[in-house]
């Protein structure tokens, strides 16, 4: 268009070039918009009927159809059966436990208050004695028949905890240690009276014991610390502690395994092997080395036979006259958490799963088979503790 500026052809002779160029742009810019254009629906042949709509596209999935019906996005995930859900269960309840604010013993049914939590369980002549986790402290306690309730010792804080309770034979008499979080102490050991809760004996110590036992032969302490110390013996008003036997001086023990019930005698472990100790000061005699034991440990009322955990996830029946070991028909894929004997053939062995969310109790007979006990919600609870 250039060469028509300063055109000086007369005004009619220039119109119909005007008209030629602007009647070329516009048919190409219709061509334009044909090619653009989607194809048109064809028209429909009756004008009287009504057209019907083009449904939508479908979109197909990449994936064969097999794969997606095989894996619904609604479908649950496949339940994990408990590792004890083939064992037979065992409708005898006459067991004593503790299990959050409910105590069962000697047939009765005690309740704690509203946000207490039992931790420890031990029988005694007027009722359990429990240690009772309560708001912002623990509590040391009684738990009698008529409803009341003895309490024996408080504890607000951490500069003064229990570390062990054990309730002497005769179940009139409570023992428990004394700890600290600071190492300087204050340590030491504690005995009251169950009747009145007067204290008996008040002893300080220079060291953090913890108790584990009172039998016969005394109160059976063990080293509160890591990575532990040998145990000791303790006859409450006659003096300190002593030392069951001779400690080996690069600190491998031998640890405390177990404390005979009736007599002066005492099972302990070093260097995977469980030795028998027959007297206080005296140097262990070898049982056996075969299967490595540890805690938790029980030893039986006849003094004959001792349950332990196994180096495994097992339990272990050693024979204290022969030195063999027979294991218990305890399922895998769990953790022992406590045992304790029921006669001499008879073990409780609470159990739960290593996730720790759900729990167990099982009633095993030496040579025989592990049964479940049906103790309800309860016994379904990884926070169950056994009557020690």
């Amino acid at each position: 268009m250039a060469d028509l500026i300063g055109d000086d052809r007369p005004p009619s002779r220039r119109l119909p070039v005007l008209a030629a160029v602007l009647l070329v742009l516009l048919g190409g810019y219709a061509v334009i918009r044909h090619l653009a254009a989607p194809d048109a629906a064809p028209a429909d042949a009756s004008p009287t009927s009504t057209s019907t709509p083009t449904p939508p596209t479908t979109r197909h999935s990449a994936i064969p159809g097999p794969y997606v019906s095989a894996y619904p996005a609604s479908a649950a995930p496949t339940p994990v059966p408990r590792p004890w859900a083939g064992l037979a269960p065992d409708r005898r309840t006459e067991v004593d436990f503790a299990v959050d604010r409910t105590v069962h013993a000697g047939g009765r049914t005690y309740r704690l208050g509203k946000g207490e939590r039992a931790l420890t369980l031990d029988r005694a002549v007027r009722g359990p004695v429990v240690l009772v986790q309560s708001r912002g402290s623990t509590v040391l306690e009684q738990l009698r028949p008529d409803g009341s309730r003895l309490v024996l010792d408080t504890f607000t804080d951490e500069s003064r905890h229990p570390q062990g309770v054990a309730v002497d034979p005769s179940g009139r008499r409570v023992a428990y240690a004394l700890a600290a979080a600071l190492p300087t102490g204050p340590f030491g050991l504690m005995v009251r009276d169950l009747s009145t809760g007067a204290v008996l004996a008040d002893l300080r110590t220079s060291r953090t014991f913890g108790v584990r036992d009172w039998t016969a032969s005394g109160v059976v302490l063990t080293v509160a610390r890591d990575p532990g110390g040998p145990p000791y013996r303790w006859l409450p008003g006659a003096g300190p502690p002593e030392r069951i036997t001779p400690f080996a001086p690069d600190h491998m023990g031998p640890y405390l395994l177990a404390a005979s019930p009736v007599r002066s005698e005492w099972t302990v472990t070093a260097a995977s092997c469980t030795g028998l100790v027959r007297a206080a000061g005296r140097v262990p005699v070898r049982l056996t080395c075969r299967e490595p034991l540890g805690a938790p440990a029980a030893w039986s009322p006849s003094g004959a036979r001792i349950a332990a955990r196994g180096s495994r996830p097992v339990v272990l029946v050693l024979d204290l006259g022969t030195g063999r070991t027979m294991q218990l028909g305890v399922p895998p894929r769990v953790f022992i958490e406590q045992i304790a004997w029921r006669g001499d053939d008879s073990v409780l062995v609470a159990v739960h799963t290593l996730a720790g969310d759900e729990g167990a109790v099982l009633r095993c007979r030496v040579g025989g088979d592990c049964r479940r006990l049906a103790l309800g919600a309860a016994g379904r609870s990884a926070d169950l503790v056994l009557a020690g």
